[in-house]
């Protein structure tokens, strides 16, 4: 089971927002037939999931609202250089 870092929020009935996770699962191979090992599938995230590498951009993102940096600054602006017309 591994973790391949695609990640997705689905809203419950009840309102709840929970977060889905896409992990590699082996295949089961039934008498020998052949196609391909992995199968992704999507599953609830649980606490753990967070700890590892693939989900680390999610948690960054996370870190970059809770400062601020998002909703109340408004979007950066970044600078372009002009072309050089020649």
């Amino acid at each position: 089971m591994e973790l391949t870092g695609r990640f997705w929020f689905k809203r419950t009935w009840s309102g709840k927002l929970v977060l889905l996770v896409e992990e590699k699962r082996q295949r089961r191979r039934l008498f020998g037939k052949g196609g391909s090992e992995f199968k992704l599938t999507w599953r609830e995230a649980k606490l753990l999931d967070f700890a590892d590498n693939a989900l680390s951009p999610l948690v960054d993102l996370g870190r970059q609202h809770r400062h601020g940096s998002g909703s109340r600054s408004g979007p950066r602006l970044v600078p372009v250089p002009a072309a050089a017309s020649a």
